[in-house]
């Protein structure tokens, strides 16, 4: 998460103008465009193990154009929300050591089309017509530095953007948005 952090701060950096470019960012920054004019409006909901990580998040959706609605951890302090509240947007609910039927009311009242956690989370997702990724320490797909934000970006794109979503009953008949 570290790495990813790290990534997506210099992509970041490197869109705004801030800093040299080098081609290791420019080179990422173009693979990324394609995955990013998919994503731009998705709404995103973060459950993670640690408060670091789900900041690592935060920042690496938001160069995807992807909103983080809520996030929250199952293990951290008070200092840890402070400093993922001061990365998130206005008005992101921030959950700690939430149970299934909170973190499913939080995402069916704001239309969540990610959620992005560990395997106990899936099935949640899942019965809501959410798209989901898994965001645990054995990943097999690296997410380290520029080629990791790729990666990343790759598969978020991938998940919300599924033509599965459209199916779903349950979007339809909350009025979740589905795949545009």
């Amino acid at each position: 998460s570290q790495l990813l952090a790290s990534g997506a701060r210099l992509l970041e950096a490197a869109q705004v103008g801030v800093g040299f470019l080098c081609p290791a960012q420019a080179r990422a920054l173009q693979e990324i465009k394609p995955y990013k004019t998919l994503c731009i409006g998705k709404r995103a909901a973060l459950y993670v193990g640690g408060a670091f990580k789900a900041i690592s998040l935060v920042k690496a959706l938001r160069l995807l154009g992807i909103s983080t609605h809520i996030a929250g951890t199952q293990t951290g302090s008070a200092q840890d929300y402070e400093a993922l509240k001061s990365v998130c947007d206005d008005g992101v609910i921030i959950i700690d050591d939430t149970n299934p039927l909170e973190l499913s009311a939080f995402m069916r009242e704001r239309s969540i089309d990610l959620l992005i956690g560990g395997v106990k989370e899936r099935p949640i997702a899942y019965k809501l017509g959410i798209g989901f990724c898994d965001h645990n320490h054995e990943r097999k797909t690296k997410l380290a530095g520029f080629e990791g934000m790729v990666n990343f970006a790759r598969e978020v794109s991938a998940t919300v953007n599924s033509p599965v979503w459209k199916l779903m009953p349950f979007r339809h008949a909350c009025g979740m948005s589905g795949v545009s």
